[in-house]
């Protein structure tokens, strides 16, 4: 058996390690089950450091020197854990729970065998097998003790054609409090890629096309006119993505608890507030008085109220890359959702109120003001063979030391981005009138972004929330609204 002090050189090693864990003083395991001779699959509990007492589960092999080394997903390990999807296996561990392997009734039949993939950087392990010809994606998570509704969502969404459909999945069962934790996924391939792709590859080739003779606004309609078609589409995959979940989930919640939404939301607004930003300081104020004064207008609107309509089953945390798109029949995309988050379920369980397919809108909303900025700080920034930062906070606080012939050239850049975010968001969500839940909803999401960026010394995406604070905010639509 491996011994807890090999677990530290271990696991801090591992690429896919985040930096809390990486923190912990020790490892210690706290169950394993041993479904092969010289393979583990071990629960292992951090001490010490931010992530204290959260488990990892953490498939091990011996090398042939005797030395145990994390076992890789495409590795055989990986594969053998494929097979007992397929076969429906069941392994007891150590402490008296159990590893419960599950197959779908759909699941292909045939060999497994490996297939070449490039994951990217993943918290989880992710893998393509190919099963009786059949391709499929076989993910591992390995926070044991994050919530985690993919593969129970991804098998209620099965046959809808809006998701991967799911061959099987497998869970450790705690034999101290019975919970079970999901552990591992098999879904089969969706082919494509990100709708960032195309839009990326849209934007900057209009970058050529800007000049001082065409207003952005003609110019914008012009240069999107062909994929319209497209995005229109997507629009109404992603509202009937939402109708399937809903349906297969249990339905709408009654109401989104926006009771204790809002105070949640001052607090953090008043925690964001007294942090030191190195952004342009007078655009940082007025940002936060912008804040301040949506937030007071939401107490104003949902201050009396327990609830708001609006609650239901959503993916979680929708980005532009978890949308894929693949060449269809003449000019249209063959689409389907990934990376499912949905935040909780049952209908009748805890938290399956606290959700709303607004999140997803403005999720969508938000990666475009990210995705759109970001793209003409570069853009401006090679014009004017400045530094990106210095084009992102020029942006911000309108770039009080540029020349003026400078500063316009960053300002037309800049206002033809968002010409065009707002083009492609009408495109892919339609109009709707303002909703306050939205705007909760969208307000709590920049200040988590910008949240998370102050902690990871951010600056230049920090600002790209605090201009987007600044700016009024555009009414996102509801999921049925289309044009």
């Amino acid at each position: 058996m491996i011994r807890d002090e090999h677990l530290v050189p271990l696991l801090r090693a591992a690429p896919w390690m985040p930096r809390d864990l990486r923190a912990a003083h020790r490892y210690d395991v706290t169950d394993h089950a041993e479904p092969a001779p010289d393979e583990l699959l071990l629960i292992v509990r951090a001490a010490g450091g931010p992530a204290s007492g959260e488990r990892i589960f953490v498939p091990v092999h011996r090398e042939p020197s005797g030395a145990w080394a994390e076992a890789r997903a495409d590795g055989p390990s990986g594969l053998a854990a494929v097979r007992r999807v397929l076969t429906g296996a069941r392994l007891r561990t150590a402490r008296g729970g159990h590893v419960e392997f599950r197959r779908a009734p759909s699941a292909p039949a045939g060999e497994a065998r490996w297939l070449p993939f490039d994951q990217g950087w993943s918290s989880n392990a992710l893998s393509l097998v190919e099963i009786g010809g059949v391709p499929c994606v076989h993910k591992t998570y390995r926070r044991l003790d994050e919530v985690i509704h993919e593969p129970d969502v991804l098998r209620l969404m099965s046959g809808t054609g809006r998701t991967p459909e799911w061959a099987g999945d497998y869970t450790y069962t705690d034999p101290v409090r019975g919970t079970r934790h999901p552990v591992g996924v098999l879904y089969r391939h969706a082919p494509g890629q990100g709708i960032d792709a195309p839009l990326r590859a849209n934007l900057r080739s209009l970058w050529p096309r800007l000049t001082d003779g065409i207003p952005p606004e003609q110019l914008v309609r012009d240069h999107l006119r062909p994929l319209e078609p497209r995005l229109r589409a997507a629009g109404r995959f992603l509202s009937a993505f939402h109708h399937d979940l809903s349906a297969r989930l249990g339905g709408p919640a009654s109401g989104y608890p926006v009771a204790d939404a809002l105070p949640r939301t001052a607090a953090q607004l008043h925690r964001l507030a007294v942090v030191d930003l190195p952004v342009p300081p007078a655009a940082r104020s007025a940002a936060f008085a912008a804040l301040r004064a949506g937030l007071d207008r939401l107490y104003a609107e949902l201050g009396g109220r327990a609830t708001a309509p609006g609650a239901g089953p959503c993916h979680g945390d929708l980005h532009l890359s978890h949308l894929l798109c693949a060449e269809g029949p003449g000019s249209t995309w063959r689409m389907s959702v990934i990376d499912l988050s949905t935040p909780a379920l049952p209908e009748d369980g805890p938290g399956y109120a606290a959700q709303s397919p607004l999140q997803d809108l403005v999720a969508v909303q938000r990666a475009l003001e990210y995705f759109a900025a970001d793209e003409a700080a570069f853009e401006s920034a090679r014009r004017l063979d400045m530094d990106a930062t210095a084009t992102m906070f020029g942006s911000l606080d309108g770039a009080p030391g540029l020349p003026d012939a400078r500063r316009d050239v960053l300002n037309t850049v800049f206002r033809t981005a968002d010409t065009w975010r707002e083009r492609v968001l009408h495109l892919l969500l339609g109009p709707t009138p303002d909703s306050p839940l939205r705007r909760l909803l969208y307000l709590r999401r920049l200040l988590h972004e910008l949240s998370y960026n102050h902690a990871h010394a951010r600056p230049y995406h920090a600002a790209i929330d605090l201009r987007h604070a600044l700016a009024p905010a555009s009414p996102t639509p509801s999921t049925h609204a289309r044009t």
